[in-house]
């Protein structure tokens, strides 16, 4: 390890449901393999089985408690970053006050107004982590006004480690409905209004699975179909849901996504994505060969129905998803150099 990298100070845990606590993980993973010395200091419960994961990859956990953080000597000498986190937001005029660099990776397309209230009274963060650069020309302008300059900001994708999901592409049996299924937050947003009417137009014999229901989607949106069958967030691991699906659906509401962690996984689990051609979707999947993307209803009922006319089609763009995952979004070597640049210049900036 470089002898100019710091020690990191991450507040939050991982989590097994949610985009920024999953990437959190994957984080932590490239950061420890990078050599990073890590210290998790907890801003909710952590489960023993958090614990247990990060302690067994040398990660360690510090429970702080937000009156004692400005008295922990060490990590004044150290970086904060949080993911997403609401209470780091929290936390961070006191830790501005300790003169601890801060580097906030939202996961967001929005500022929150925590964000907002921040950077009023205390000016930007020391470094901005976008996962996509739709995000990052969604959020720049956003955060000019506050003092944000185009040099604090880095592109670096969400760190993936395919092997927590492996490969299991499902062959449609003859006569077999098409699978389709939705993983997603329980958020209205996260769902077109008529999605029950636009998947009942497809025209061809389909199953429909969600996971991240909820009763207030059910009121929303009414009850599920004949058809379809509903679980709430996390119901099952991600990697069995996904494995039980032929095709992975993506339409949205008013949600448009940064880097959607979801795509990453069925990519790697060999589920083939069908998406919007919108927010950071177009970075993640070539349309026509690791996925497919839409403009309009007509074209996603269209592709939903070439996929069940031609099941060599969606093996093909299974195979080759998973090929481009490993080479492009699944590189640990590229993630590394571009932590390293950020790291470097806070390191750069302190002396």
């Amino acid at each position: 390890m470089p002898d100019n990298w710091p020690d990191v100070y991450v507040f939050g845990t991982p989590s097994a449901v949610g985009g920024a606590g999953t990437e959190l993980w994957h984080t932590l993973r490239l950061w420890r393999q990078m050599g990073l010395p890590v210290t998790c200091i907890p801003t909710w419960q952590i489960s023993p089985y958090w614990l247990e994961r990060l302690q067994a990859i040398g990660c360690r956990v510090l429970p702080l408690t937000p009156e004692e953080i400005p008295s922990y000597r060490p990590l004044r000498e150290g970086v904060a970053i949080a993911f997403c986190n609401r209470a780091f937001l929290e936390l961070a005029p006191e830790l501005r006050r300790c003169s601890i660099p801060l580097v906030w990776a939202g996961c967001m397309n929005w500022l929150f107004a925590a964000e907002i209230h921040f950077y009023r009274r205390f000016g930007p963060m020391d470094a901005y982590v976008f996962q996509s650069r739709y995000q990052m020309r969604t959020l720049l302008p956003q955060l000019a006004p506050w003092g944000v300059s185009r040099q604090q900001a880095y592109l670096i994708r969400g760190a993936f480690f395919a092997d927590e999901f492996p490969y299991r592409f499902r062959p449609r049996l003859p006569g077999e409905p098409l699978v389709l299924g939705r993983l997603c937050r329980a958020s209205p947003d996260k769902f077109p209004q008529n999605f029950w009417t636009l998947l009942g137009r497809v025209g061809r014999p389909i199953r429909v699975q969600v996971m991240g229901w909820s009763p207030q989607l059910t009121r929303r949106f009414g009850p599920p179909p004949a058809w379809a069958e509903v679980f709430p967030p996390g119901a099952m691991p991600a990697g069995d849901f996904l494995a039980s699906l032929h095709v992975l659906i993506a339409p949205t509401g008013k949600a448009v996504e940064n880097w959607p962690r979801i795509g990453l996984e069925a990519m790697a689990t060999g589920v083939p994505v069908v998406a919007p051609a919108s927010g950071g979707w177009p970075e993640m999947i070539r349309h026509g060969q690791t996925g497919l993307l839409f403009r309009s209803d007509e074209e996603f009922c269209s592709q939903i129905r070439l996929l069940y006319d031609d099941d060599s089609l969606r093996q093909k763009l299974a195979q080759a998803a998973r090929d481009d995952l490993l080479e492009h979004f699944a590189n640990p070597t590229t993630l590394s150099t571009r932590w390293h640049r950020l790291f470097n210049h806070l390191v750069s900036a302190r002396r």
